[in-house]
């Protein structure tokens, strides 16, 4: 199990990346479209955790996807698919994975 002080480092990572789901939400939600009953599409681009050579949930990508799709949702907008793809070698030091992940939306 983990230890106390691991749990607090965990939550505090957890904390950051809802927080910052929800500064990319907040820049999102003027670019979505109006209700309207057609299927629409938003593409998002993100990045993994800086090491992540283990077996184990990406949790840094899993939170901020799960949050964005939370508040689309809060705000009446139904998802009807969500695909992605992964590109490696990405960032500044080309060392980090990167996620494009197209949200279809009502």
């Amino acid at each position: 199990m983990f230890k106390k002080e691991e749990k607090s480092a965990t939550h505090a990572f957890k904390n950051m990346e809802v927080r910052d789901a929800h500064t990319v939400y907040d820049k999102i939600k003027c670019e979505l479209k109006e209700h309207d009953g057609y299927v629409h599409v938003l593409m998002i681009n993100s990045f993994s955790k800086w090491i992540n050579q283990m077996f184990g949930p990406e949790t840094k990508y899993t939170t901020q996807i799960d949050e964005i799709l939370t508040c689309m949702q809060a705000d009446g907008y139904e998802i009807v698919d969500i695909k992605f793809n992964n590109l490696q070698n990405q960032g500044i030091l080309a060392n980090m994975e990167g996620f494009a992940t197209l949200v279809m939306y009502k």
